[in-house]
């Protein structure tokens, strides 16, 4: 159960994910999903191809509400039980029938949300449909390592629009969604219709009947592409990106290239801006477990890389205020260390979000901006995802001294 609620709060307050360091690619989901928008019940067939020729035995969790599931291809046996808040499908494999992978056929149906999710992100309605993994209408892979790419279309009834974490064709009754590279999901958000504006480097889909703060979005958006491609961006850089604008006011998330942004227009230019940056730093900044006590490395250095990018932009005076108002959040906190040797548990959101940007504000004083810049820049284009890595990276920069200070720094628990 831990873990369970560890992954929603992962997609639920942060729920950013990219590619290109995710793990080897474990399953191939090719779907057909039907959805009644007026009554929010689904129907769905998969054919889940297992390209890990050593799997024996599967758990897919599913959402609790969700029935009449049948199970065939080359599958031993079969249990389905209650396991928390989900359901349980643990599958016994069975040899390959036919040449390829061996083949997983499952098949489900019913009323996805008896009761509205705590948050505005997945709902089924007549004028959205949209789905995350934390909504658990797909079988996810309990280990939360199940790297995917998936085939799936989606009938609707309609020929709606739609933005997913691939790439998206329309269909006479809705979408087909194509995801070559590894995810842990398929994210979408669907639609009658979307006020579209497109850029040289993205597109803004608004879901909002008014427009407030495109504009200044639209500002955010140019600048931290071009600031954050300037600095990390010269072996890979950030690929064309597509930002939907809801109406809710809380609750946003990223996905790759695929943004999803809460009401933007009482958002002030400043935020807008740390936030934006943050979430496309995650091109980069991704690849540690994000189920362990690493995680803080995905999540405070996207967080830090956003600050770096509002001072750059709006200027010291501003970046000192903000890292005052993390430093308030975190004083006189009961809250964890950030890392030290022998550390397992994931962080909560203050030390991730909160107390690692601040450890790394203090570092970029210790070492200088521009041996700090350096720092920053060779954890983003190194591929580095555990503290070790870093703080010996840390040490090849700066020398034993600085490395010592930051693993110091990093078992602080009083601020």
């Amino acid at each position: 159960m831990t873990r369970i609620l560890a992954l929603l709060a992962l997609f639920t307050l942060s729920l950013s994910t990219a590619a290109a360091q995710f793990g080897d690619v474990i399953y191939h989901y090719d779907g057909d999903m039907q959805v009644d928008v007026d009554s929010g019940e689904i129907a769905v067939d998969w054919r889940i191809d297992v390209l890990d020729d050593e799997a024996s035995t599967i758990t897919f969790l599913l959402g609790a509400s969700l029935g009449n599931i049948t199970v065939d291809g080359d599958v031993a046996s079969h249990q389905i039980a209650p396991q928390g808040p989900f359901q349980a499908i643990v599958l016994e494999l069975g040899p390959a029938t036919s040449a390829g992978p061996r083949e997983i056929l499952l098949s489900y149906d019913g009323l996805l949300f008896p009761e509205p999710p705590a948050n505005d992100i997945n709902a089924i309605s007549p004028d959205r449909v949209e789905l995350t993994v934390d909504g658990f209408w797909l079988p996810l892979d309990a280990s939360f390592q199940g790297y995917l790419t998936a085939d799936l279309r989606v009938d609707v009834g309609a020929p709606w629009h739609g933005v997913a974490n691939g790439s998206v064709e329309r269909l006479p009754t809705g979408v087909r969604i194509i995801n070559e590279e590894a995810s842990l999901d398929i994210a979408f958000t669907l639609a009658p219709s979307f006020h579209t504006t497109r850029y040289e480097n993205f597109t803004l889909y608004d879901l909002r009947e008014t427009h407030g703060g495109i504009d200044r979005l639209t500002g955010a958006a140019s600048f931290c592409i071009d600031y954050l491609n300037a600095r990390y961006g010269a072996r890979d850089a950030l690929p064309y990106a597509h930002f939907v604008i809801h109406r809710r006011a809380e609750s946003a998330y990223n996905r790759r290239s695929y943004i999803t942004l809460t009401d933007i227009a009482e958002t002030d230019d400043e935020r807008l801006t740390q936030f934006v940056c943050h979430e496309l730093a995650h091109h980069w900044s991704v690849g540690a477990n994000f189920n362990t006590v690493e995680n803080w490395l995905n999540e405070s250095f996207a967080e830090y890389a956003g600050n770096m990018a509002l001072r750059d932009r709006f200027g010291e005076d501003a970046f000192a205020e903000r890292m005052g108002r993390y430093l308030s959040r975190i004083e006189n906190q009961d809250l964890p260390p950030i890392w030290v040797p022998g550390a397992t548990d994931r962080r909560p959101y203050l030390v991730n979000y909160r107390a690692g940007p601040v450890a790394l504000w203090h570092l970029e004083f210790w070492l200088g901006r521009p041996t700090f810049q350096t720092f920053m820049t060779r954890y983003m284009t190194d591929g580095i995802d555990t503290t070790p890595e870093l703080l010996a990276m840390l040490e090849d920069l700066a020398g034993e001294e600085a490395r010592n200070w930051f693993q110091a720094r990093l078992a602080m628990t009083e601020y």
